[in-house]
């Protein structure tokens, strides 16, 4: 019998493997009990990242988490630079060696970033790109699916910021091969589109697009937010942390610092309730916790990338992308009459003093 998957390109296939990891059967296992349990997919705005072409075709992700598509673009533009200027063996220096012509090339990249807001770049033979992830949660009865416990969690209580990045480096591979179990996961990501009726409708048009474009998914390392309980229902409060220890410290950072300053008019009993909700997160790691009148959840957050035969999906025209590249935005304010120091320093309006 002939294989129907060796007609198929790379991007339209789900390539099956199977494997002896225990601790990969283990999170098979977790991964369809949450897919019973929490059957409902909900998505939270996308984020965005940059990507270099590996020698493969794969693609490797260089920066990720950015807000905004030029955010994304500026993460890029700064990479560049760092390789372009940093010594060799320094821990700012790119992958590989680079020769003059190539420092150049990048340096000629970072300044042509400042000015434009590309989302593809070829640079001394290597391409870039920007690309865009759905953040997908899952959602059942009794609320929206907390972390996992084989989600990797292993940062002390405050040291979540000093991890190396999970995603920093994967690679987005569409003929990696993957467990049965992952395989049905994205085989229910892939007609994924926003729902809703206060979603605009061009918003809605272009991701149905995207889900014909680029009709193949593949899932990121999963990461972590935190959620409240309002209004009888869940909604995201945090953007992403890559680890749930990570939303932990964000959340007890918030309870402790930020709420008092949020709100100067709550009063010695309800910050009293606050610093203790912190302390039970750091002193039991847990994944929901009360705070006053207020209820907290650490929630699993899925990014989804869509890929197509060109790759992982570009940011769409719908995207929210408020900013423009960093001389573009200097140009606007020096025509407004902002003035700008050597160093970039805004130096104010240019008026004299009581002119």
């Amino acid at each position: 019998m002939d294989d129907d998957s060796a007609q198929l390109p790379e991007h339209l296939t789900i390539r099956v493997t199977h494997t002896d990891d225990p601790v990969a059967a283990v999170a098979g296992l977790e991964a369809w009990a949450a897919r019973e349990k929490y059957p409902d997919l909900m998505m939270m705005p996308p984020v965005f990242g940059s990507l270099e072409r590996t020698g493969t075709g794969a693609w490797r992700i260089l920066h990720f988490h950015a807000t905004t598509p030029q955010a994304a673009r500026d993460d890029l533009g700064h990479t560049f630079r760092a390789w372009a200027l940093a010594e060799p063996g320094t821990p700012l220096a790119a992958p590989r060696t680079l020769g003059d012509a190539e420092r150049a090339a990048y340096t000629a990249a970072y300044e042509r970033l400042e000015w434009e807001a590309l989302d593809e770049i070829s640079v001394a033979g290597r391409d870039y790109r920007v690309f865009r992830a759905e953040q997908v949660l899952r959602s059942g009865p009794d609320g929206i699916e907390p972390p996992r416990p084989t989600d990797p969690d292993p940062a002390p209580v405050g040291q979540a910021h000093r991890l190396p990045s999970r995603v920093a480096g994967f690679v987005i591979d569409p003929a990696a091969g993957v467990t049965l179990v992952d395989g049905i996961l994205r085989l229910d990501m892939t007609a994924l589109v926003p729902t809703g009726r206060f979603i605009p409708e061009d918003v809605r048009a272009e991701a149905r697009l995207a889900s014909h474009l680029y009709p193949n998914v593949m899932v990121l390392p999963a990461h972590c937010a935190v959620a409240e309980h309002r209004d009888g229902r869940w909604g995201p409060m945090t953007g992403a942390c890559e680890t749930p220890q990570g939303a932990r410290d964000s959340l007890a950072a918030y309870l402790r610092e930020f709420a008092p300053r949020l709100d100067p008019d709550l009063g010695a009993e309800e910050l009293a309730r606050y610093a203790e909700a912190a302390d039970r997160l750091d002193a039991e790691r847990a994944v929901e916790v009360r705070a006053a009148h207020r209820r907290f959840r650490l929630v699993r957050v899925e990014p989804v990338v869509r890929l197509g035969p060109d790759g992982p999906e570009l940011p769409r025209t719908s995207d929210w992308d408020p900013d423009v590249p960093l001389r573009v935005q200097e140009q606007r304010d020096r025509a407004a009459g902002i003035v700008y120091g050597e160093d970039g320093e805004d130096l104010g309006d240019g008026e004299p003093e009581g002119g």
